[in-house]
């Protein structure tokens, strides 16, 4: 690797190392390790900054290691929802390419050809249950935001985060916290979700 390259590529991890510090997440929900888990992720005032930054990546590893096949997972991981752990795979894949500069050579999506055979690798049904998860989570979380406050939706989350992200313990406290909202609140958040087409379309 030229040193040149080898520069611009330790400058783009850094730049990453430093901004990921300032990932943010609302809506709790598992606790790993004693580390909580978030529905949702933001750099807030920093989300362009990290869009330039991604934008500029792909750009300087497609020129700078062309036909690399790790320069498509790379584009796929920074496409999927913000996370910690979608950050740090970005950032492994980066230092990889520092260590190990040498190109693998892309093959074509689904074949690995082996002594004259083609074996057909299928990714699909992994990538599209990933992404009904997500589209779930986002239903459900804009079904809170639409009959929730933003103040009520912070008592929400402090009754998690004084659990520890210990979402069983936290349940009977959710469920009297929502209560208090009101009679009808509870309802209409199941009303939104089970209305939701995706949904809906799910329900046998």
């Amino acid at each position: 690797m030229k040193e040149e390259i080898r520069r611009e590529l330790e400058a783009l991890i850094q730049e990453q190392e430093k901004r990921i510090s300032k990932l943010r997440g609302d809506y709790p929900l598992l606790d790993f390790n004693s580390d909580i888990e978030y529905a949702v992720y933001s750099y807030g005032k920093e989300n362009r900054n990290y869009q330039n930054w991604l934008a500029k990546t792909k750009r300087f590893l497609s020129l700078n290691f062309h036909n690399d096949k790790y320069i498509k997972e790379f584009e796929v991981i920074g496409e999927k929802k913000l996370s910690k752990n979608q950050q740090e795979e970005l950032l492994a894949i980066l230092n990889a390419f520092l260590k190990y500069s040498t190109p693998i050579k892309n093959i074509p999506a689904g074949k690995i050809t082996r002594k004259g055979t083609n074996i057909t690798i299928n990714n699909t049904n992994t990538q599209t249950q990933q992404q009904s998860q997500q589209q779930s989570i986002e239903i459900l979380v804009k079904a809170l935001e639409d009959q929730l406050s933003v103040t009520q939706l912070k008592e929400i989350k402090q009754i998690v985060v004084e659990e520890k992200g210990d979402l069983e313990k936290a349940k009977p406290k959710l469920i009297e916290k929502i209560k208090s909202f009101g009679e009808n609140v509870a309802s209409n958040i199941l009303a939104n979700i089970i209305s939701n087409p995706t949904i809906w379309s799910c329900i046998g």
